[in-house]
């Protein structure tokens, strides 16, 4: 497969950006978890392990009431003292969030805040948070803003990412997990969307994750795209998701597919995992 990173990607508006140097992640699928608190439902991220199957891990879009409702009195009057300052300027807001001493209360605060400006000036918003001098706290501000404009348009959402500097591998596949909520919504458009990028790898895994959004609805369309990755680790991984889910849906047109894989290793995987789905659904309809 090929591993060489382009230069720039192409924007949803078909614009091209240049992209940052930066060192690949170790994982050929990074996890970006997407934080869920205040008015966002609980978010999932997805990996694919080694089995194929894509797991979730799920962050309770409650914690961050908890953490909230373990500060204490005085957290919550100084967020009343704040509230005027966060209505007319949101930047000072955040300053003032920033100097708390807390870590858990900073957090939940700068958290608070971010949503709230991205609802109502998400670039703006941005242009703040790429102020910031720590990468960490940077990266997670980033992925705060951009997933509160992801959860009513995500395609925006990927559309701020990029023309922010937002680069992939630095930030954990932040952009693979906007592009997937888009392909939700939009996957003709996406799909078009990421086969217009660079030939390297930041394209084949674009075009890995919208196979396994497609798999759910439309799993020969997403083989197709499976098919016309390059041969190698991505693509069988992205093969073995996308088996899983047509697998569930239709059991015979999976095996036909999975009998035509040429890796004897993959072919081999793939058998097995649909057996192991055979076995667990019989097992869960005997109960």
């Amino acid at each position: 497969m090929a591993t060489h990173r382009p230069a720039s990607v192409r924007t949803p508006g078909g614009a091209m950006r240049t992209r940052k140097n930066s060192a690949l992640t170790k994982s050929r699928f990074p996890i970006y978890p997407l934080m869920a608190a205040g008015g966002l439902c609980a978010a999932i991220a997805l990996i694919f392990p080694q089995g194929g199957q894509p797991r979730k891990i799920i962050i309770d879009q409650k914690a961050a009431a908890l953490s909230r409702s373990a500060a204490g009195p005085e957290t919550k009057s100084r967020e009343r003292l704040d509230r005027p300052a966060q209505e007319t300027d949101p930047a000072r807001a955040l300053v003032r969030a920033l100097e708390l001493e807390n870590r858990m209360e900073r957090d939940s605060r700068v958290r608070d805040l971010l949503f709230a400006w991205a609802a109502q000036d998400a670039e703006a918003a941005l242009d703040w948070v790429m102020t910031l001098e720590d990468p960490a706290m940077r990266s997670h501000a980033c992925a705060t803003v951009c997933l509160t404009v992801a959860e009513n348009d995500p395609r925006r959402a990927v559309v701020l990412a990029l023309a922010h500097g937002v680069d992939e591998e630095a930030q954990g596949g932040l952009l693979e997990s906007l592009t997937m909520q888009w392909c939700d919504k939009e996957s003709k458009a996406v799909l078009d969307w990421a086969r217009e990028q660079p030939p390297g790898e930041w394209r084949e895994r674009l075009l890995s994750r919208v196979s396994y959004v497609l798999s759910k609805s439309d799993p020969i369309a997403a083989a197709e795209v499976v098919s016309s990755l390059e041969p190698g680790s991505q693509q069988d991984e992205a093969a073995m998701a996308v088996l899983h889910q047509w697998a569930q849906q239709d059991t015979s047109a999976a095996l036909k597919w999975a009998e035509g894989f040429g890796n004897p290793t993959l072919h081999q995987r793939a058998l097995e995992e649909i057996s192991n789905l055979k076995t667990w659904v019989a097992a869960r309809d005997h109960e």
